[in-house]
């Protein structure tokens, strides 16, 4: 479902060969229907694609939103229903704002752990943990062809055995995991909560987040243009002007112009509130001024 995560793009593409094909609804935060699905996939296969699974990140990146077990369930037998298979991208699992996990059920628990051997589960300690170093990711499918085969392909990408040790150590202390995990959430949600209240403050629109590290915002308004281009142009100010580094719609496959994923957690708490003045300041003087009379001299003056 668009808009996606960026990378998707070339993780799928460069060893696998897959092309991936997004999927645009009405109305993203909700999630895809199957009339979006099926819709997506007849395009697809009008330009002499197969079409052989559906990708999911539950909670979504870039929205930040939870997808319902009910949205789900139905995409899954979507899928189902074309004999396609389905893997479940849950790498933020642990990383809602609420306590009460914000609505977040996992596909395990929806399906009651029956996966068939259609449904894929993967995660990984990289975002959740803020572990990205350590390179451990899991799958957990009952597909066994598909376990063999991955067995196969890990022997050039397996977890060394001292950092399997550490991470068991780490995985297993429960008091650990549960006041790192509090902790996280704590500080995630007050990031977010910065962000998003310099965002009403210059009365910039965005995609309300119940988890992940991002929040998604509209800043359509400001463009020179409602195109590509303009959208590319208002980027190369921000960081000329400014140094922020915020990822455009059009390369996580948003058909509107302007809309910008920000990604809070990058930076402590400080720099963040730092971004984001500079970013009301830049801002508040395209707003003022005509695009014409705009670049990075004038609008640091």
């Amino acid at each position: 479902p668009a808009p996606y995560y960026a990378a998707f793009d070339a993780d799928l593409k460069i060893i696998a060969g897959c092309i991936a094909v997004p999927v645009h609804s009405s109305n993203p935060s909700i999630g895809p229907t199957p009339d979006d699905l099926e819709n997506a996939a007849t395009l697809a296969e009008l330009k002499g694609l197969r079409v052989r699974l559906l990708l999911i990140t539950n909670p979504n990146n870039p929205l930040g939103t939870i997808y319902p077990p009910e949205l789900m369930k139905s995409a899954i037998n979507w899928a189902r229903s074309r004999n396609m298979h389905t893997i479940v991208d849950e790498i933020y699992a642990l990383s809602t704002h609420d306590d009460n996990d914000g609505g977040f059920e996992s596909v395990l628990r929806t399906l009651n752990n029956d996966l068939g051997t259609d449904v894929h589960h993967v995660w990984a300690l990289s975002k959740d943990f803020g572990a990205s170093g350590l390179r451990i990711g899991t799958l957990y499918s009952k597909n066994q062809r598909l376990l063999s085969a991955i067995a196969n392909l890990s022997i050039f990408s397996g977890v060394s055995h001292p950092m399997q040790m550490i991470v068991s150590e780490m995985l297993t202390d429960d008091h650990f995991i549960y006041g790192f995990l509090e902790n996280s959430r704590q500080r995630i949600r007050y990031s977010y909560e910065l962000c998003i209240a310099r965002l009403d403050e210059m009365v910039i629109p965005y995609v309300p987040a119940k988890a992940g590290i991002f929040v998604y915002a509209d800043f359509s308004s400001l463009l020179p243009e409602q195109t590509a281009e303009g959208e590319a142009r208002f980027s190369s100010l921000l960081l000329e002007a400014g140094r922020i580094i915020m990822t455009p719609g059009s390369a996580q496959h948003d058909k509107k112009p302007g809309m910008f994923r920000i990604c809070y957690c990058f930076v402590n708490p400080e720099v963040l509130e730092m971004a984001m003045q500079r970013l009301d300041r830049i801002v508040g003087k395209i707003r003022r001024w005509h695009w014409d009379n705009l670049n990075a001299e004038s609008l640091t003056d």
